[in-house]
């Protein structure tokens, strides 16, 4: 990352002199003291030979019908390696990650945290809490098992210790959770309605708990007369489930469809073999406030803690609570604090494993600096604001949600070449650059081109949805010449085939 930054310094001061200056110079060089500009000739060739092929690349038959946006630009000399739509506006899927992760540098710094308040309006007396013990919520995604040893429930385990150190065995009250921070409803404008029973699109809320999700992995019998097995994470009584599967000893596809009949009751419908593979299903709940608040009840049940009253939230759940009252009737006393891990640390799930979630909460964070009631438009408004201060153009950028779950959407491939540039000079490069996929390796590029040549070599955003394929980011050559690119495809039936074009971009540049 520093070659990079270093080089970005250099582009800069050439963006002061005529064009084709430096290459003027070397070639006069190279014949002032070798007698032959065949050096120039062949470089000239080199790019004309690359600019050929990746035309033919993105005009391939197989995906001709695709709108497609390249800009590829060499942060070693400065120029425009390959361009092509540069211009065009697409849907950028979950390359719209990088706009949202880079303005919260920006904005937030990356040593801010999250904090979430364990509050009461009560007092204690004889192990017993008069008084409702309020979660006072701030769009924390981190409550979860990625940053706590892969444990979701281990912040509220810490909660219940807590309760514990200070003799307490009995709340006499309700268990309000305030998530009055979030304005919105729990689905982006935009989003595709077809995918709310998927994790990728769980609901938001300023109050998240393990992602707004269950995981549930289904265990088929060894033997058609068994019965299957179902093991939930974390395991709780929050969701009421219903089997309708059917063992089968028929050859053929296994089949699982999962449905809520009511917010609480998930049936499991469809088919799999006996002695088959055991399959994990990652499920949204619908009322995440809810679910985290049952959750833990349940933890502090098991800590010897029982709590008497309802679980009451500010919005977005089945039983509403008057959460103003609630707080001034009594004074408030704070009986924990968690802090989530810094913003460093946050922009690598953001970026590395694409979580929507996380990043739409990191959009609410933004947001909220405003210091008044906010909408996602306002809080987008304010990220562009910051990148157009960082110096990149955003004319025509429309930010409808940090994450890219959103069609209206629109970004050039330029744009995202021009902010990944700045990105690269700026004080938070290292950071940024962390946060990215490395190919091959790790993240959603950790089985892209994986055992080619391109292993390592390549820190890029991936971005999927129907119909749409991006890919922005860093590359170093064989030769070591370092590369910034943006591909951008909209309007394909056919992911597979072009994800094979950009791979063979990729290939092809990695010989610049």
């Amino acid at each position: 990352m520093k070659r990079i930054k270093r080089t970005m310094a250099v582009v800069s001061a050439q963006d002061r002199r005529k064009p084709r200056a430096l290459p003027v110079v070397l070639c006069v060089f190279i014949v002032y003291f070798f007698g032959t500009s065949h050096y120039c000739q062949a470089a000239g060739r080199g790019e004309k030979d690359l600019a050929r092929d990746l035309r033919a690349m993105v005009t391939d038959p197989t995906v001709r019908s695709a709108k497609i946006g390249v800009v590829v630009v060499s942060t070693t000399t400065g120029k425009n390696i390959f361009v092509y739509n540069p211009d065009r506006r697409l849907v950028p899927a979950s390359n719209m990650k990088l706009l949202t992760s880079a303005a919260a540098l920006f904005v937030l710094t990356p040593d801010f945290r999250y904090e979430t308040r364990l509050t009461t309006n009560g007092g204690v007396s004889s192990g017993i809490l008069n008084g409702d013990l309020i979660v006072e919520s701030s769009g924390d995604p981190t409550i979860s098992g990625y940053f706590n040893d892969n444990d979701p429930v281990c912040v509220f385990r810490d909660w219940a210790k807590r309760l514990q150190g200070m003799g307490i065995h009995e709340i006499r009250g309700d268990l309000v959770i305030d998530n009055s921070a979030f304005p919105e409803g729990p689905y982006g404008e935009g989003w595709d309605m077809d995918d709310t029973n998927r994790c990728f699109c769980a609901p938001r809320d300023a109050f998240t708990f393990n992602n707004n999700c269950i995981q549930l992995e289904i265990i088929p019998p060894v033997q058609k007369e068994q019965g299957f097995q179902f093991v939930m994470e974390p395991a709780s009584d929050y969701v009421q489930l219903v089997n309708r599967l059917d063992s089968r000893t028929v050859t053929g596809r296994d089949t699982v469809r999962l449905d809520y009949t009511d917010p609480r009751t998930l049936e499991v419908r469809g088919s799999k073999r006996p002695g088959g593979a055991a399959t994990i299903h990652y499920v949204p709940v619908r009322y995440p406030a809810q679910f985290g608040g049952f959750v833990l009840k349940e933890t502090l049940a098991s800590s010897g803690i029982q709590l008497t009253g309802d679980i009451l939230c500010a919005r977005n759940c089945p039983a509403i609570a008057d959460i103003a009252r609630r707080k001034n009737d009594r004074q408030l006393s704070t009986l924990a604090v968690y802090r989530s891990v810094r913003l460093s640390e946050i922009i690598k799930v953001v970026n590395k494993l694409s979580n929507n979630l996380y990043t739409e909460m990191l959009l609410f964070a933004i947001g909220r600096t405003s210091g008044h009631a906010f909408t996602t438009r306002n809080a987008a408004a304010i990220v562009l604001q910051a990148l157009d201060k960082a110096g990149i153009d955003t004319t025509g950028v429309a930010m409808v949600d940090g994450s890219g779950l959103s069609r209206y959407n629109l970004i050039s491939p330029r744009q995202l070449v021009r902010l990944l540039q700045v990105m690269a000079a700026s004080p938070y490069s290292g950071y940024f650059y962390e946060s990215l996929p490395i190919m091959s390796v790790d993240g959603t590029l950790s089985r892209r081109l994986k055992g080619s040549r391109a292993s390592g070599l390549i820190r890029a955003k991936t971005g999927t949805m129907t119909g749409v394929r991006s890919l922005s980011g860093y590359m170093t050559t064989y030769n070591n010449e370092n590369l910034i690119f943006s591909i951008i495809s909209n309007d394909h039936p056919s992911t597979s085939a072009i994800d094979r074009v950009v791979d063979k971009i990729i290939m092809r540049l990695l010989d610049y």
